[in-house]
């Protein structure tokens, strides 16, 4: 049984998804029992031949728009994950991710739960939640949930393909507001923190703005200050001024860190934890 890496993009980030997140993934990633899945959300017809050029077998959806990717994703990952049977299913971000090293032994660790990487910061719903995202009773076993919890970052999501399925159902149908950034990520956190999941090392979602771990860029490959390759690199940030990284990507010449805005970012991102933590 073939395991599956799915993303999503459209034209805005499409250069991108073929230039570095699916060159980096062809180079380091050992993906002969792996299915590549691209959900297309407007992606150009030049992005979908490239993309069929770049990858032999790659599968691209075409899904229809009619909300917030991040939100309208879960409900057609549901329907992909209905049609074929996959052992295990790995959701990553495809605007902002880069990969380094292979990935295949980490599908196999703890193949029978949910796997994600948590931010060092504390889950804090109530302070960046928006009116209408949800139910008022949904948000209030959210809130309750969620307080004390640290924040998982949603940007990579590890399962078994039946689990993977409960939660997409799960979070698309407690999303009222499905047009806005942000309910996915609350409502992953909520369905994961309720029902449990295995902790993965920052290490396998390297979030370059909160993590508190020293690394080093040389010849565009991102590794921890020991040396060791960091497996996967996600130069976050909702707008592109909050992304540390100047031309991030896959490339010997990619990848220079905006070393006074990553100062900034790290202070700030400290006093805000003080100040609401």
């Amino acid at each position: 049984m073939k395991d599956a890496i799915i993303t999503c993009s459209d034209e805005r980030f499409g250069d991108f998804l073929i230039e570095h997140w699916l060159a980096s993934l062809e180079a380091n990633v050992d993906l002969k029992n792996i299915d590549v899945i691209v959900l297309d959300y407007g992606l150009s017809k030049p992005q979908v031949e490239r993309l069929k050029k770049a990858l032999k077998g790659i599968i691209i959806f075409k899904g229809k728009r009619d909300g917030h990717v991040n939100v309208i994703r879960f409900r057609d990952i549901d329907t992909i994950l209905s049609r074929k049977n996959y052992g295990q299913v790995l959701s990553v971000d495809g605007g902002d991710i880069i990969f380094q090293t292979d990935l295949s032994p980490l599908l196999r660790r703890d193949s029978g739960s949910f796997r994600a990487a948590c931010e060092r910061r504390y889950a804090r719903f109530k302070r960046s939640y928006m009116s209408g995202f949800f139910p008022k009773e949904v948000s209030e076993r959210i809130d309750a949930v969620l307080k004390g919890k640290r924040e998982i970052n949603a940007g990579v999501l590890l399962a078994p393909a039946s689990k993977f399925r409960k939660l997409c159902q799960e979070v698309y149908a407690l999303i009222d507001e499905k047009q806005k950034f942000g309910p996915d990520q609350h409502t992953v956190n909520y369905i994961l923190h309720r029902d449990g999941f295995v902790e993965l090392d920052e290490k396998y979602n390297f979030v370059v703005t909160v993590s508190k771990r020293r690394f080093i860029i040389k010849e565009g490959v991102f590794r921890f200050s020991n040396g060791e390759v960091i497996p996967i690199v996600h130069n976050a940030g909702h707008y592109r001024f909050f992304r540390p990284i100047e031309r991030f990507g896959f490339g010997r010449d990619r990848n220079r860190l905006r070393w006074f805005f990553f100062s900034f970012v790290g202070f700030f991102v400290r006093l805000v934890d003080r100040l609401l933590g």
